[in-house]
């Protein structure tokens, strides 16, 4: 792939991707040649990378002004194309390396590359996205014996989060986006849950002040309101995605309706998960349902907030590809997991909805998500 695209050489340097290609997250440049074996140069902890990656060449790094002689003390020529992740890269490393250490030196983005590599799953990734998915299963069984009337968002969110932190989850779920900060995931009641906020999705919260602007406030919940449970599973660094709809007594009519319409699209959706469809005409679709049921000016967002997705690829991060969005041309193929997730704003009422992970098979899309889909009316 690399020899393809006249690159000589990959360096690796965010840590979900150093992850995905060397098992450890450690403070690490990894280089990757057209030819021969990676090396890893690490600056911390060097015991731990060696400890925890399964590579042959791990090597120190005394420090930055020593890269380029590192490079070369390996045995590895960079006299071509130096590949990096320019999408996630900081301009000062972006710098580094051209104006420095390799003084000259072309650069190619290798995001594409590596975004596409990391859409297609192994199996131990599946199993991983599976494992994933018991453990949000397991943790919105909380749900029921924590929301009554009164109780706050934040209250709800720690008894579910409390389950999920004794099950191994690391309390942070990965993101690629520039600025995209998300912890264990989002719970939102009422109004508040059709607030929009700074990142790319459909309703964003209140959140407890405005450094952290997004999900649980202290805002109490009140009954016959949508309560949405929106959580990001994680094991071994894989994550599953999944959005639920709770209720105090029974929802108002037209919320129901709402609901009802969220799920009968979610069954159509799955119903075009396979290899061979092209990711937008997914939206498209789903876009043109709601349109005919008249939710347009609902769906997945209100006015200037509206998101143009209905889903997306996830893996180590929650913003892999492909994306159900507008106007993507990626075809979908076997081994992809995506998260599907149609959903209606209220404004002042708040968010209806659902959200599954699913992994697309020659036969069709499998749900990997376990928890029972309809509206939970308590």
């Amino acid at each position: 792939m690399l020899c393809a695209r006249g690159i000589s050489l990959a360096l690796i340097r965010q840590n979900a991707d150093l992850y995905y290609f060397s098992g450890t997250v450690q403070d690490a440049h990894l280089f990757i040649p057209a030819e021969g074996k990676p090396v890893m140069l690490v600056w911390r902890s060097l015991s731990r990378a060696a400890d925890e990656s399964p590579l042959e060449n791990i090597m120190p790094l005394e420090g930055l002004s020593r890269l380029a002689d590192a490079v070369k003390d390996a045995g590895i020529n960079m006299d071509g194309t130096l590949g990096l992740e320019m999408d996630v890269l900081p301009a000062f490393f972006y710098n580094f390396y051209t104006d420095r250490a390799w003084p000259g030196a072309k650069a190619y983005d290798i995001s594409p590359l590596i975004r596409e590599t990391r859409a297609i799953k192994s199996q131990w990734e599946i199993d991983q996205i599976r494992a994933a998915c018991r453990q949000v299963a397991e943790a919105v069984e909380t749900v029921p014996h924590v929301l009554k009337p009164g109780v706050t968002e934040l209250e709800l969110a720690a008894a579910v989060e409390t389950k999920m932190r004794i099950s191994g989850h690391p309390g942070y779920t990965r993101m690629r986006g520039w600025n995209q900060e998300l912890g264990y995931g989002q719970f939102l009641s009422g109004g508040q849950g059709a607030l929009p906020s700074w990142t790319n999705t459909p309703g964003g919260g209140q959140g407890v002040n405005p450094a952290f602007g997004i999900s649980a406030s202290s805002r109490r919940i009140q009954a016959h309101e949508p309560v949405i449970v929106d959580l990001g599973g994680s094991v071994n660094g894989y994550l599953c995605d999944q959005t639920r709809l709770f209720s105090i007594g029974d929802l108002p009519d037209h919320l129901k309706k709402a609901s009802d319409a969220t799920l009968e699209l979610q069954h159509k959706i799955e119903e075009q998960l396979k290899p061979g469809t092209i990711s937008g005409t997914i939206y498209d679709y789903a876009l043109d349902f709601m349109s005919q049921l008249d939710y347009q000016a609902h769906f997945m967002g209100t006015g200037r907030d509206q998101v143009p997705f209905v889903g997306h690829g996830l893996g180590i991060e929650i913003d892999e590809y492909p994306f159900l969005a507008r106007g993507n041309r990626m075809e979908l193929c076997a081994g992809m997991v995506v998260a599907v997730e149609p959903k209606l704003i209220f404004p002042g009422e708040g968010l209806i909805g659902i959200e599954d992970t699913f992994l697309i098979t020659e036969q069709g899309a499998e749900r990997l998500t376990l928890s029972p889909q309809e509206l939970r009316q308590l």
